[in-house]
């Protein structure tokens, strides 16, 4: 996590949070550990979610735009279910994370261009 404990996560942070949920799933994620990545990961989807919406609302291609919106709302869906198999959970969180840290900086690219 980022150096000061009240900044918000950098990028980097989140990402390294989706990568440590990917290996913690491939074993028998219990406990305090695997339960505070869970957290952390739904607040990074939190952060995301609405600058990945803007991305898929503004796609051009009617598929594209089909898949990222659905990306986004699965995220949404993800940060209500709070039950389930802990590494399926795990792999699911940390796959959003990605998908929508992906989203989010084409946002962010856009809005440095303009």
């Amino acid at each position: 996590m980022s150096a000061v404990p009240d900044a918000p996560p950098t990028t980097a942070d989140m990402a390294r949070d989706a990568d440590l949920a990917l290996v913690l799933a491939q074993g028998r994620p219990v406990g305090p550990a695997s339960g505070e990545v869970r957290k952390r990961l739904r607040s990074h989807i939190g952060l995301l979610v609405d600058p990945a919406e803007e991305y898929a609302k503004d796609l051009t291609d009617p598929r594209a735009r089909d898949i990222a919106s659905g990306t986004v709302e699965h995220a949404r869906g993800l940060l209500r279910d709070q039950d389930g198999d802990p590494a399926a959970m795990l792999r699911l969180l940390g796959k959003a994370v990605h998908h929508l840290l992906r989203y989010a900086s084409h946002v962010q690219r856009h809005e440095r261009r303009t």
